[in-house]
């Protein structure tokens, strides 16, 4: 249990320093106000990414474990010019072991995952900073960021676990930053590479994204083609095992809404029949197309940030095979977007959030990857009724932070953008009034 103490450690740690941030937030955005935006996020990159890096794993000598080991077992094999899915297995998108593969050309070791990982985010994080930018003052953005950074949700899942689901966020962010420049055929072969580097839940979006697309078809043509020259290429390869991330649906995990309320039906709802797992999906992609259809009118920020947090936190909590580790793949948006910041109650849920989801996923591991058949199991020792509890709070905070970001109906009506759901000019507080009770 040292990991889930030192874990724990970190994240209260992580959760005293964002509350000074919070606390020194009026000193620290007027000092912001006049730095340069680009000098602040390598700065604060390097100070909460790089130098957390070279403590735990240059300097303590720590060695990456958990996915950090899958992913070097990937990496590594895709480094020797091995082929995915025939010559080793991997439950990510065809081109995601090739990707960190390359990386392994300046390190050959499981510790450049992590370092991947960490620029990824950096990378992610820049990103995000320039798909806000317009619709708050630079010294918001910056302040944000740096809340972003610090969190335990984000430092321990890049630095300690080395996890990729940020790289979702990362390929959105982009697309939708090259669609206002570039258009609707570049933003469509960014998503389709996103989906070739990811993972196949990636897919999920671009149901709600086709619905609001004006340009339906100069949308389709891209990723059809890419995905048909992508099936070409892997089939005389590897034959029909390139579904293998599909697989990853049957893995039974924890917390999800299935996982706590299990033992109240005395194990009758049939927790690994796959009815569950395409009614998850139903639910989850019909909430978020809702969500997106409700602000089509909105900023492109907006709707996204928005219709991200409940796909993929919809998706977390009604899928089987999700877990904690997955508040890493809306964490930004989260903080850039839908957290209120001068709303302590938000504030406090979203240290719980970050704290459990950190803290669960290791602890869970350690004790066996329980379940519970009936009610009796929750109590039949300490440790099980404390892991059931972090299940059941993590259940209910993620289904706030849901509600949170999801549009409620509004009779004011938003004037329509030029561009199809990406106005080119600030709706802030058109936004606000639009997704508000």
């Amino acid at each position: 249990m040292n990991i889930v103490i030192a874990k724990l450690i970190i994240s209260l740690l992580c959760v005293f320093l964002v509350s000074l941030v919070l606390y020194k937030r009026t000193g620290i955005t007027a000092w912001l106000k006049n730095k340069s935006a680009a000098g602040v996020l390598v700065g604060a990159w390097v100070l909460f990414r790089l130098v957390p890096f070279l403590g735990l794993y240059v300097v303590a000598g720590y060695q990456p474990t958990s996915d950090i080991e899958g992913f070097w077992e990937e990496s590594s094999k895709a480094f020797a010019g091995q082929i995915v899915y025939r010559d080793f297995w991997s439950p990510y998108s065809p081109l995601y072991a090739y990707f960190l593969g390359l990386w392994l050309n300046f390190w050959y070791s499981s510790k450049m995952i992590v370092l991947t990982m960490a620029i990824m985010d950096g990378v992610a994080l820049a990103l995000t900073y320039e798909f806000f930018k317009g619709k708050a003052t630079k010294q918001e953005l910056l302040f944000k960021a740096l809340l972003y950074l610090l969190l335990p949700g984000s430092l321990v899942f890049c630095v300690v676990g080395g996890q990729e689901d940020v790289w979702m966020w990362l390929f959105i962010a982009l697309a939708f930053l090259v669609y206002k420049r570039k258009g609707v055929i570049a933003y469509s072969i960014v998503i389709a590479l996103g989906v070739l580097t990811t993972k196949a839940i990636f897919g999920l979006v671009l149901v709600p994204l086709f619905l609001l697309e004006k340009e339906k078809i100069r949308f389709l043509i891209p990723l059809t083609l890419i995905g048909a020259v992508s099936i070409l290429i892997l089939y005389p390869l590897v034959g029909l095992e390139f579904l293998q991330p599909l697989g990853e649906s049957s893995t039974l995990r924890a917390p999800n809404v299935l996982s706590v309320l299990n033992a109240w039906t005395f194990n009758a709802i049939g927790v690994k029949e796959k009815i569950w797992t395409w009614m998850g999906l139903l639910f989850t992609v019909g909430a978020a197309t809702t969500a997106a259809l409700r602000m089509r009118q909105l900023d492109s920020s907006v709707m996204l940030s928005h219709l991200w947090v409940v796909l993929y936190g919809l998706m977390m909590i009604v899928q089987p095979s999700a877990y904690s580790n997955y508040l890493f793949l809306f964490l930004l948006p989260l903080v850039f977007q839908v957290v209120d910041w001068s709303s302590r109650r938000q504030i406090v849920l979203l240290f719980v959030f970050n704290v459990l989801a950190v803290v669960h996923p290791s602890y869970w591991w350690r004790l066996g990857l329980p379940k519970y058949l009936v009610p009796s199991d929750i109590v039949a020792s300490t440790a099980l009724a404390i892991d059931y509890g972090m299940q059941l709070t993590i259940v209910v905070v993620t289904s706030y932070f849901i509600w949170l970001a999801f549009p409620k109906k509004t009779k004011k009506k938003v004037p329509q953008s030029v561009v199809p759901y990406i106005s080119h000019w600030d709706m802030d507080e058109a936004s606000k009034q639009a997704i508000s009770h």
